[in-house]
């Protein structure tokens, strides 16, 4: 077992020996370099052979987990982010938590009635943010492509595509905390503030659900509003990928052991990490509720509907994706939430480096 930050180096080391270890989980569309170098294994004979149906998983999910029109892995999971509620806030607002927010001026009317303050001070956030790093970035991220903000064209010809939209995604963040307040960029611990009541409404993924039942915090879950031309957020797809072997006789055992992971998803995907990427378990009638009631869980097991938002399966993937603290759109747009650069400057930047990216392949 490799510790999660020395997992790259040590994988890409023990595969020049051959002696890689057998399979590992690991996000769709993020491979194109180990691909691309011949660490991750094409499986499409393989899953054949060992008698996966892969027409039972989702498109989306399919697409996560090939690169040329060849399978590097078999789906495992895919989440997504979507809308937590606290519903002590919103009753003590007069809103009803049955009937969450669904366009961004119900979301803005909802925060703004949730939100305390003490002078010009945000002492309870109604819209939880943070003031700089993966959160903030998230959130501009979803809004962004909302209003039409491509970070990369569907043939992977052309970046930043709309940078209008960008901006004005960029705006209706700042707004947030220098407007509307209805944020602080003091927030640190997104997690905590949201499970000790210092927000009210939180976009985050379904690993937060079994933490925030267990300490017993009132919420319910929610689809994501259209804060733009329409409600589309981020999708997480992750995998089971094979690595290049010196003994290929590792192989038949390997597939077999993943086919059995993946037949087996149930418990994985309701009580463990996410929402399946199998559609004959999405079609149980006991899968929405198996882990937690509908109010709590529905909006991420529904939320591969909405969940549009991919990384870019090229090399430099690292730099389109905002799921980091101190990766590229980080360093280049926390400035912007500081108020230390101005919305179009870090918007060109991020287009000129994304087109070297592209440009690179």
């Amino acid at each position: 077992m490799f510790p999660s930050d020395q997992f790259g180096t040590k994988l890409l080391a023990s595969s020049t020996t051959g002696d890689a270890p057998d399979f590992a989980w690991a996000e769709g569309n993020g491979r194109r370099d180990w691909v691309n170098k011949g660490v991750v294994l094409q499986i499409d004979d393989l899953v054949k052979q060992a008698g996966l149906d892969m027409t039972d998983f989702t498109e989306q999910a399919i697409k996560g987990a090939t690169y040329d029109g060849k399978l590097y892995g078999v789906p495992m999971d895919a989440l997504s982010f979507q809308m937590e509620i606290n519903t002590d806030h919103a009753k003590e607002a007069g809103l009803d938590p049955t009937k969450p927010p669904t366009t961004g001026d119900q979301l803005m009317d909802w925060a703004t009635k949730m939100t305390k303050r003490n002078g010009d001070t945000v002492t309870r956030s109604g819209f939880l943010m943070t003031g700089s790093g993966l959160h903030v970035n998230i959130v501009w991220g979803i809004v962004a492509h909302q209003m039409g903000f491509q970070a990369f064209s569907d043939d992977l010809k052309k970046a930043a595509v709309n940078p209008d939209a960008g901006k004005a995604a960029a705006q209706w963040v700042l707004d947030l905390f220098d407007k509307a307040k209805v944020g602080t960029r003091d927030v640190a611990d997104r997690y905590k503030a949201f499970g000790t009541g210092d927000g009210s409404i939180f976009w985050t993924g379904p690993w937060t659900l079994s933490g925030y039942v267990q300490q017993k915090l009132n919420f319910v879950s929610a689809t994501m509003p259209a804060v733009g031309k329409d409600n589309s957020t981020r999708a997480e797809l992750w995998n089971l990928e094979m690595y290049v072997q010196k003994d290929k006789a590792r192989y038949e055992n390997t597939i077999k052991a993943i086919k059995w992971l993946s037949d087996n998803t149930f418990f994985w995907s309701t009580k463990g990490r996410g929402p399946t990427v199998r559609k004959s378990v999405l079609a149980k009638p006991d899968f929405a509720t198996a882990a937690y009631p509908l109010e709590i869980g529905g909006a991420f097991v529904n939320g591969g509907k909405n969940a549009t938002y991919l990384r870019a399966p090229i090399v430099a993937t690292g730099d389109f994706d905002a799921y980091t603290s101190s990766g590229f759109i980080a360093k280049t747009m926390d400035p912007v939430w500081a108020k230390q650069t101005s919305i179009d400057d870090a918007i060109k930047m991020l287009g000129e480096q994304w087109q070297k990216d592209l440009d690179a392949g």
